[in-house]
Order: structure tokens, then C-alpha cells, then sequence
């Protein structure tokens, strides 16, 4: 008994050296993506066209606001839209975040827009259609639960048939926000409604970095009574919708470091990003 529990210890210390004998630090090396234009723009009807341009920056890298508006924003681009028959150069408005802004060609239904970018030595191009807007039936404000005067804007929408609509959602409270602002997860598609009439809440978007009180206090996230709210329901193309897609998917993922990498995939060729067509309708409530 003795020997069998001494070759036993002996076997185990043996395995112990083995084991620790194999440990080996390993290095990692992340390689550098290459430098890309990166586009973010929209043409809708009846406005000016619009995009921001910058550059992509490192996944591993240190990321602030103040780095990225220095290092990053892309200016003196060449910018030009063609809608088949008339080509527009974009002029850079506010130099300081890379905001480009057509000079007279504003969005119809049913054209579609060609964006060339010349910039940094590279060319990115990419195309979208302004789409038939499809307009909600009907929206309202409900106090959640246990919330008082807090809630979410709600809405009726009927997708029509044929298959094959993707929407997507935008709110401003008038007066308070300076511009429309997509909550989480804003875009869906009509792969399991169309030909029916659905009901559904979207909760208050926020800017990216926003400071305000209600932003960071228990309001955060909702709509309140006494508030008058514009509601900007786009129909967008698939390819907007794939990119708005895996983009909310990949920040979803960002906060689960055991979750996999979502590529966010764009429509720019020679670049990244996206060039999107809203087909608009707009409904307001107010809050009571």
C-alpha cells in the first residue's frame, strides 16, 4: 500500500514538472489595419445631402473624442454626388468634425445618388436610392409602470407586401434636442410582418457622450409628459440595414468580453461606412 502510494506522489510530481515545463509566455502581435476612408452620410428628400469624413483608427488604441477630431477627421476631400443627371461637389461646412454638405442637390424619391470620395490619396465610392417612404399608422406616449411621468413613444405600423422593407426609427424632443436621434437598435425588417399591422415602443435615444442631467439620471432613456415629440420613420435599403445592423450588434458585443467580433459591414467600396437613403415620414405626439 505504502509503495502504491509512493509511485502514485512520484507520478504526480512528475506530471507537476511536465506540465509547468510546457507553460510559455505568449506575445500577442494585433496588426495594423490600413488607413481607410470612412464615410458616414445620408441623402433624404427635399434636404441637402450630407456626410462626415474621417479616418478608421486602431481597435486596440486609445480613443477619445479630442484624438480622434485631431488625428482622424479627414479635410479638403474631394466630395461629389451624381443623381444620373446632375453632379453636385460637397462643400466642407464645419471643418472640425469632417461635415461635408451638398451645395444644391437635395433628395427626390426614387433617384438614386453616386458619392465619389477623393481623399488621402485613396477613392471611395458607394450608391443609394431614396426609397417610397412608408408611414406609421399611428403613434402615442405611454407611461411605463411604476415610472410616473416616464415612458416610450409607441406606434402602429402596417409593412405592405411584397417582402422586403427595412425601417428604420428617429425621435426628437422639440425644443430640447438639436437634431433626430436613433435609439438602440433603431433599424428592423419586415422578414416576419410584412402584410401585417404591428405595435411597438422605442425607448429615448441618447448622443454618444452626452452630459446632460436627464441623460445620466433616472430619466435616461425615457420620454416624460409636458414633452412634444417629432417621430422621423425612414425606409432605408438592405445594405443600411445590414450596416445599422451589425453596427448595434457589434457595440452590443463590446460590452460582453466573452462575446465574438460582429464585422459592421458598410456599402462603401474603397472604404468604409455607409452612403444612405431615407425615404422620411414624420409623425408628433405630444406627451399627456
Amino acid at each position: 500500500m505504502q509503495k502504491r502510494l509512493y509511485l502514485k506522489n512520484v507520478l504526480l510530481s512528475l506530471s507537476l514538472c511536465l506540465l509547468t515545463g510546457c507553460t510559455k509566455n505568449i506575445v500577442l502581435v494585433v496588426p495594423t489595419a490600413p488607413t481607410q476612408i470612412t464615410v458616414e452620410g445620408h441623402v433624404e428628400p427635399g434636404k441637402l445631402a450630407y456626410l462626415y469624413l474621417s479616418t478608421n483608427f486602431s481597435f486596440f488604441g486609445n480613443i477619445s473624442i479630442t484624438n480622434i477630431l485631431k488625428n482622424n477627421v479627414i479635410h479638403n476631400a474631394v466630395v461629389t454626388i451624381n443623381d444620373g443627371t446632375t453632379i453636385d461637389t460637397m462643400k466642407e461646412f464645419i471643418p472640425e468634425i469632417g461635415y461635408y454638405q451638398s451645395v444644391s442637390m437635395t433628395g427626390q424619391i426614387g433617384k438614386t445618388y453616386a458619392l465619389d470620395v477623393k481623399a488621402i490619396g485613396q477613392e471611395a465610392k458607394a450608391t443609394t436610392t431614396i426609397l417610397q417612404p412608408i408611414p406609421l399608422d399611428s403613434v402615442w406616449f405611454q407611461v411605463q409602470p411604476n415610472k410616473d411621468t416616464l415612458g416610450f413613444i409607441w406606434a402602429t405600423l402596417t409593412s405592405p407586401l411584397p417582402p422586403g422593407h427595412n425601417y428604420r426609427w428617429m425621435a426628437q424632443r422639440i425644443g430640447e434636442d438639436t437634431t433626430y436621434i436613433p435609439p438602440p437598435f433603431s433599424v428592423f425588417n419586415d422578414q416576419f410582418i410584412y402584410g401585417q399591422t404591428i405595435k411597438f415602443a422605442y425607448q429615448r435615444g441618447i448622443l454618444p457622450g452626452s452630459k446632460a442631467a436627464d441623460d445620466t439620471n433616472a430619466e435616461r432613456g425615457y420620454f416624460k409628459i409636458g414633452e412634444n415629440i417629432s417621430v422621423k420613420f425612414c425606409t432605408i435599403d438592405n445594405t443600411a440595414y445590414t450596416f445599422y445592423n451589425t453596427m448595434y450588434a457589434q457595440q452590443a458585443n463590446g460590452e460582453n468580453p466573452f462575446a465574438a467580433s460582429t464585422p459592421v459591414v458598410g456599402n462603401v467600396q474603397g472604404g468604409q461606412g455607409i452612403w444612405c437613403g431615407y425615404g422620411v415620414s414624420y409623425k408628433t405626439v405630444i406627451c399627456k
